[in-house]
């Protein structure tokens, strides 16, 4: 075997076992249990074992679709690690969700999310409007704003 053989066999066994690495990481560490190992959301768990939510994952609302979810994902991971260890941090960190994903799955085109309620029809125009799913829809997933407005109400006393 020459010499760049034997240099695009080892690369090759790199990159495989950096992806295989990556999506064993990526299995292990996002779903709703593992969340709890290294946010601090322990109350939005219990919240979201109660609400209408309670049957998908974290991922379906908090995970951006694409060609590039799961880095993004591990990224916005290893940015809350970072704030978790260093403690820079006053409430919760803020938790992304996306409009798109709540659309696509009440509109039956996500999978394997199909048996969602369907849209009412006059939410098309309010979504137009540049209006948010969770302007509404606040607790839908589980309750928000738990951490936060027991500081707020402390400061308020």
């Amino acid at each position: 075997m020459k010499v760049y053989q034997k240099g695009l066999v080892i690369a090759g066994l790199i990159v495989i076992a950096g992806y295989t690495s990556f999506r064993i990481g990526y299995a292990w560490f996002t779903i709703p249990s593992s969340c709890n190992y290294c946010h601090e959301t322990e109350p939005y768990v219990i919240s979201w074992e109660k609400a209408p939510h309670k049957e998908i994952d974290c991922r379906d609302c908090h995970e951006t679709r694409g060609p590039f979810h799961r880095i993004d994902t591990m990224l916005r991971g290893i940015r809350d690690v970072g704030i978790q260890l260093k403690g820079n941090y006053s409430f919760l960190m803020k938790s992304v969700y996306y409009d798109s994903n709540c659309i696509n799955c009440h509109l039956g085109d996500f999978k394997p999310e199909t048996k969602a309620p369907h849209m009412p029809s006059n939410h098309a125009k309010i979504i137009k409007n540049g209006q948010g799913c969770n302007n509404c829809h606040r607790d839908t997933g589980h309750k928000n704003g738990l951490g936060v407005d027991a500081k707020f109400e402390a400061l308020s006393e």
